[in-house]
């Protein structure tokens, strides 16, 4: 005896598969085929091939294009939802005396419990987020030092004066900063068989070298890479190297650390006033120098490439830091930051 088989539902299938067999269905009847004959070529009910082809004969070729079912409705109304959402973007959830200062998916159906009386499953939560626009994202951190103030006089005002100073000097341009770079840092994500965490052999040590940079909006960058603290002598000496690689004039922008600011170091600018000027950051304001993305790419390479058994680490760091100098068009791409557009617009780019 031959099995019958159960006749397909098509509604099971993909929606992408489902209107190209809508399509082909139809293609077939308007070449002359009857409808009882498209029904068992495609395994389908000979209802479903006969409403296929009254909706193309209604509505024409959009009644066979694929729909998603809308769902059940919002419990939330659309007041509701401005209101949830004009929140979660002004506050954070310690202004609301929640405990904690980040949004995620549990702590905002607390607020909707709180707010509308409407208990929401998390992922009907997660779900109705990205509809109206938010998604999860890493915030950046802020000092509670900062003085916006002072960083809007800075970015509207000082620097551009800066910046045409330098030009009616012909001076050369520089952004200055320092970062370390630990062998221990964290490794970057890799391609692996689920379920299976990946290993990477990594020496086990706790090296660090620190580096110094300046970096122009024209694509140079000088370095140097040493061990210890940075002091007032090794500035020093790293300016020294800056002045007998340039003959014009340098203006230089850097943050407030102390060896910035010894007075070793105001002796040596004071006594090259006419090769070199400095101006200093606002205070609790990293994100105002475009050099800090020069370490971004640094600690980047590194984690994605770890150091090998006998591979010296400050050989290493050098090397990549020289690969960075080599590249014009990189150096320039960290003005490119929306965090530092000043500097374009100052620089009229």
């Amino acid at each position: 005896m031959i099995p019958v088989t159960k006749r397909r539902d098509a509604r099971s299938l993909q929606h992408d598969v489902l209107e190209e067999m809508r399509r082909l269905a139809v293609q077939r009847a308007l070449a002359g085929e009857t409808q009882t004959e498209i029904a068992r070529g495609l395994d389908v009910h000979h209802d479903t091939v006969s409403k296929w082809v009254r909706a193309y004969r209604a509505d024409g070729d959009a009644a066979l294009a694929s729909t998603k079912a809308p769902g059940p409705d919002s419990k939330l109304t659309d007041a509701q939802i401005v209101r949830l959402r004009r929140i979660i973007v002004g506050k954070n959830p310690r202004q609301l005396n929640f405990g904690v200062n980040l949004w995620t998916v549990p702590v905002i159906g607390d607020l909707i419990e709180k707010l509308f009386s409407i208990r929401l499953h998390d992922t009907t939560v997660w779900r109705m987020l990205h509809r109206i626009g938010l998604t999860p994202q890493k915030p950046v951190r802020r000092a509670l030092n900062r003085d916006q103030a002072e960083i809007v006089e800075w970015t509207t005002s000082i620097f551009p004066t800066i910046v045409r100073g330098a030009r009616k000097k012909q001076a050369t341009l520089l952004f200055l900063d320092e970062t370390g770079v630990h062998e221990d840092g964290p490794i970057g994500t890799t391609w692996g068989e689920r379920g299976k965490t990946p290993m990477v052999m990594t020496t086990g040590m706790r090296r660090r070298v620190n580096v110094i940079s300046a970096i122009s909006p024209r694509g140079r960058l000088w370095f140097r890479c040493y061990t210890g603290t940075l002091t007032a002598q090794r500035f020093i000496e790293f300016l020294v190297d800056l002045l007998a690689d340039t003959s014009k004039p340098i203006v230089l922008v850097m943050d407030r650390h102390p060896a910035h600011r010894a007075a070793m170091v105001r002796s040596f600018i004071l006594a090259n006033k006419r090769r070199i000027s400095v101006h200093y950051l606002p205070g609790y304001a990293p994100e105002l120098n475009p050099d800090e993305h020069v370490w971004s790419a640094l600690k980047g390479l590194f984690r994605r490439d770890t150091i090998e058994k006998d591979e010296p680490f400050d050989a290493a760091v050098d090397k990549a830091m020289a690969t960075i100098k080599e590249s014009k068009a990189l150096v320039r791409s960290f003005f490119a930051h929306p965090e530092v557009a000043y500097v374009r617009q100052a620089l009229k780019w």
